[in-house]
């Protein structure tokens, strides 16, 4: 973690990042004291990111126990992944009729760059480009409501969205759905936009499933119950 900076903003980014890229996988604790020590700062700028993080769901704090990157029950994922799907296939839709031929051009450079970074095997700039690529296709549906709640959700599913990106394959398919994703909007076909999004997150969902089958992270504080129903 490159944290040269001390200021609480670039500790917050810093361990957003941290999260988002698996630095941090959920139910890892997240030590003040030892957090301080990588920074170079006080303990209080740590305390202020990792609340902060706290309000966007990305960490969960115990009082008198500290902090851990935030993990979600079976019914938490089912919950979240029923609520994206359906509003994400809603911009699509409007991404399909209000799309221009340059914003077009816009999403095909992004799915360039992140064929870059596949090829480069860089994997914080594969991340990068992939959500890029997904919150670009969500502001064109040029509803800036839907955007705010589009993007709280996703920033909601960052902790385990690393176990999609981790994997090279999934990658490789998702560089090729983006590219059909495009195709799908130059020809306003939102039924196809629709199956392509619910492909996307669906193997996202399945991803994080599987590896809640078969780990369970060390230096980690008990999972929470189940969440909010749908």
């Amino acid at each position: 973690m490159a944290g040269q900076k001390g200021s609480p903003r670039n500790i917050f980014e810093e361990l957003k990042i941290s999260i988002m890229q698996g630095t941090f996988k959920p139910r890892e604790r997240l030590v003040e004291r030892n957090l301080a020590v990588e920074f170079g700062v006080s303990r209080t700028p740590i305390r202020e990111a990792l609340h902060k993080l706290a309000t966007m769901g990305m960490v969960r704090i115990i009082p008198n126990q500290g902090a851990t990157v935030a993990d979600f029950s079976l019914e938490d994922i089912d919950s979240l992944f029923f609520l994206r799907l359906h509003v994400e296939r809603l911009a699509g839709r409007l991404a399909c009729t209000r799309t221009t031929a340059e914003e077009m051009k816009t999403l095909v450079a992004v799915n360039q760059e992140l064929k870059k970074a596949i090829a480069l095997d860089d994997f914080p700039k594969m991340v990068e480009k992939d959500q890029q690529f997904h919150l670009t296709l969500i502001r064109f549906s040029k509803n800036p409501f839907l955007i705010k709640v589009i993007e709280d959700l996703r920033l909601k599913s960052y902790p385990f969205s690393y176990y999609y990106w981790r994997s090279n394959q999934y990658l490789r398919s998702s560089l090729a759905e983006h590219n059909q994703m495009v195709l799908a909007l130059r020809n306003r076909d939102f039924r196809f936009l629709d199956k392509l999004i619910e492909t996307q997150l669906n193997n996202s969902k399945n991803r994080y499933l599987k590896y809640l089958a078969q780990s369970e992270p060390k230096n980690s504080f008990p999972s929470l119950g189940a969440g909010g129903k749908r």
